[in-house]
């Protein structure tokens, strides 16, 4: 069928599971938005109405558009009623194994065979546990909050999944503006969380032994990856700086790098001392506003996705 005409169901209303709701909507798909306690659901739903009335500002959507977007979007506390006309579905529920497997048994008994049935997962590699009559039609589609926002989507095949299933769902994420990365097996971590934990061990390595402060570190970053990640990854980075001067650096700077196997103890002493980030008002910061803080974050990753975007537009690629 063609993907524009595709039926949406996403289990589960928390934060990941309404912005996936909210995405496909905005691209015109309907979509049936489960949670198992009604409170909650409604709640996702007026959030979901803020979100659209939001992105106004960006010229991501149009005022006139916002009561099509929600029509479009149908919540429900029945779990056989979410699914059993979708044409994909996104499980986005607690990250608990017993939960998942609950969920996957009612999604096995009331889906259509044709469905494609994917997790949202992070952290769990659901072909481990999970096993529904069509294993081929079982894919991770790993979003990043928030999903009308950022362009990736990790998408992980397990063994069984099909090439077909990955090409539909490709070819359905595209379509709603995705940028998609496979991995061909679950590997814990995925693509983007084990690069991420791998500078993550670095610089708390860095920071924790007195070398440089945290922003110093942090503007090192913003001012060399961040306008560099932007159009080229590590690969191109390579091909540019020469494989033979990273074949020296390596040499070089494996041997002094951190190994760690375990969590930082700078990031253990934050904890003990309270500082949890924004939601604290103060981690390796002080935030004056933290109920403001992650809006302007939101906005700031929308307008340089929209700069970078604009640029990539203009100039192409070095091989265009």
């Amino acid at each position: 069928m063609n993907v524009k005409d595709m039926k949406i169901a996403v289990l589960g209303a928390g934060t990941m599971g309404r912005s996936v709701a909210q995405l496909f909507a905005m691209n015109g798909h309907p979509v049936w938005l489960y949670n198992r306690t009604p409170e909650n659901l409604e709640k996702a739903l007026v959030l979901i109405k803020s979100s659209l009335t939001e992105l106004i500002s960006l010229d991501m959507v149009k005022e006139e558009e916002i009561p099509a977007i929600m029509a479009r979007i149908r919540g429900t506390s029945d779990l056989k009623e979410a699914v059993e006309d979708a044409d994909f579905i996104s499980e986005s529920v607690a990250e608990n194994r017993d939960i998942k497997i609950g969920v996957y048994k009612a999604i096995d008994e009331y889906a259509k065979d044709s469905c494609i049935v994917t997790s949202d997962t992070s952290t769990m590699n659901v072909f481990e546990f999970i096993r529904i009559r069509n294993m081929d039609k079982l894919a991770i589609v790993h979003f990043f909050n928030p999903a009308y926002v950022m362009p990736l989507v990790e998408v992980v095949k397990g063994e069984e999944t099909s090439d077909e299933t990955v090409a539909v769902i490709k070819a359905l994420l595209t379509d709603v503006g995705k940028k998609v990365a496979v991995l061909n097996k679950a590997i814990p971590g995925f693509i983007l969380n084990r690069i991420t934990l791998a500078v993550f061990r670095e610089v708390t390595y860095i920071a924790g032994m007195g070398y440089a402060s945290p922003e110093d570190i942090d503007t090192a970053i913003v001012s060399t990856f961040g306008p560099r990640y932007a159009f080229e990854g590590p690969f191109g980075l390579v091909d540019f700086a020469g494989s033979e001067l990273y074949k020296r650096l390596a040499e070089l700077l494996f041997p002094e790098i951190s190994d760690a196997k375990v969590p930082p103890q700078l990031i253990q002493d934050m904890i003990d001392s309270g500082k949890l980030g924004v939601r604290s008002g103060e981690g390796f910061y002080h935030y004056d506003h933290p109920e403001t803080a992650g809006g302007k974050r939101e906005v700031k990753i929308t307008r340089m996705i929209q700069a970078i975007n604009q640029v990539n537009e203009e100039l192409g690629g070095y091989n265009d």
